[in-house]
C-alpha cells in the first residue's frame, strides 16, 4: 500500500488482484522450500525427509513433499536436492498461527533471518518470510538452505490452488503435493 511502512515487504500476490483497504480475513498457507545436501533422491525420501518430519511435523498434511527435478539447470550444485510443501491454515488469522510457525522454525534451526508484517488488519494479512542458510558443514538432516513463508492464501477465490510453481512448471499445492514421497 502506498505510504504504508509495510509496503516494502516483497509478498507475492496473484496477478490482477484488486487493491483493497479492508482487512484480510481469508485462509492462510505456509510455503516451505528446503535444500538438502544429498546426491541420492531415494536417500532424501527415505532418510532426510523423515528426519525433517521428526523435527517439524508434516507441513504438507501427510501428502508428501514435492522433490523438485532441477535437471534443466546446468549450473546448479548436483548434491543439493530441493523439497517443497504447502500447508493450508484455515483463517482468519489468530496468534496461534504465528506461535506454532515460530516453534516449527526454531525446531529446525536457531538461526533465521526473519522479515514480517504482523498486522492482521492489513489488506494482505499477516506475512512472515523466514530465511536460513547454513554457514558451516551440514549436520543431519543436512539442510543447507531453507525459505519459509506464512502468508494469506489469495488463491481461494481463484480455484483453491496455490499459485506457486516449481522451476519445472509443476504446480505446488492441493493434491499435486502427493508426487514427492
Amino acid at each position: 500500500m502506498p505510504g504504508s511502512e509495510f509496503g516494502a515487504i516483497p509478498q507475492l500476490l496473484p496477478p490482477g488482484r484488486p487493491e483493497s483497504t479492508e482487512p484480510f480475513s481469508g485462509d492462510y498457507e505456509i510455503f516451505w522450500s528446503i535444500y538438502i545436501r544429498c546426491n541420492n533422491k531415494r536417500k532424501v525420501r527415505q532418510v532426510h525427509i523423515p528426519a525433517l518430519e521428526a523435527l517439524i511435523g508434516q507441513p504438507h498434511g501427510g501428502k508428501g513433499w514435492v522433490l523438485e527435478n532441477e535437471d534443466y539447470n546446468e549450473d546448479r550444485d548436483r548434491s543439493l536436492q530441493r523439497i517443497v510443501a504447502v500447508q493450508r491454515l484455515n483463517g482468519p488469522y489468530n496468534d496461534r498461527f504465528l506461535i506454532d510457525f515460530m516453534k516449527t522454525l526454531y525446531s529446525l534451526s536457531p538461526y533465521w533471518t526473519i522479515q514480517a508484517r504482523l498486522d492482521p488488519s492489513h489488506p494482505h494479512g499477516v506475512y512472515v518470510n523466514a530465511r536460513f542458510t547454513r554457514e558451516t558443514a551440514p549436520e543431519a538432516p543436512a539442510v543447507v538452505d531453507a525459505m519459509v513463508e506464512l502468508e494469506g492464501n489469495f488463491t481461494d477465490g481463484m480455484g483453491g490452488e496455490s499459485g506457486r510453481y516449481l522451476g519445472t512448471g509443476q504446480r505446488i499445492g492441493g493434491d499435486s503435493a502427493a508426487g514427492g514421497s
